[in-house]
């Protein structure tokens, strides 16, 4: 298993990262979507290297990345962004901002890396509503239509079907309540409800 750090997902079943931009003195550079790249072969489907699906954005770092300002490997070409932090000669750079535990997740929400009872966990900072809340044999946790909602966006398109057909078959909820929920502002920008979306119009 392999986790990106800029996303916090496994790289090889995420349909993306989150990194879609880097940034040159405070400019956003939009980066290359997966497969938009020059030479990419029409049938592959996922990147080789770090497995995101095509039409995602690339983990950084990977080998098959193309530099957006270059268009040359993005691993090894000169061209320098803000993320790269400052050259080797900057006595200013503090290492220790390089390894600050915070990211984002595929749907947008704050990820921060902790210990908990001396176990390293990802914490997802969200606003979730009360309506996707609820118990389970005393604790407190998101509804199984939210948790789907959630984690789409690191499964891939074939566990994501077995996901909702299961949760479907066990009665957690319907398919209209899942479009009812799904068409709710706060699901209209994030991720992991468009996979969802076409999940339930793959299954109908």
């Amino acid at each position: 298993m392999a986790v990106c750090s800029w996303c916090f997902a496994e790289m090889m079943t995420a349909q993306s990262c989150t990194v879609d931009a880097m940034h040159r003195q405070g400019v956003p550079v939009p980066m290359i979507p997966c497969g938009r790249e020059f030479g990419w072969p029409p049938a592959t489907m996922r990147c080789g290297d770090c497995g995101v699906a095509r039409g995602g954005w690339h983990h950084p770092g990977c080998d098959m990345q193309q530099c957006a300002v270059c268009g040359e490997q993005m691993l090894s070409c000169d061209c320098r962004f803000d993320e790269d932090g400052p050259d080797d000669d900057d006595e200013d750079f503090d290492l220790a901002a390089e390894s600050l535990p915070f990211g984002v997740d595929g749907n947008g929400a704050l990820t921060e890396l902790m210990s908990i009872g001396g176990n390293d966990v990802i914490v997802h900072h969200d606003d979730v509503p009360l309506s996707d809340i609820t118990e389970v044999n005393g604790i407190r946790c998101t509804t199984a239509l939210r948790t789907v909602i959630d984690l789409a966006i690191e499964m891939a398109p074939d566990h994501l079907d077995r996901a909702l057909r299961d949760c479907l078959a066990r009665g957690l909820f319907t398919v209209a309540e899942a479009h009812q929920r799904l068409g709710q502002p706060d699901m209209n920008n994030r991720a992991g409800a468009q996979l969802l979306r076409s999940a339930l119009d793959r299954i109908d």
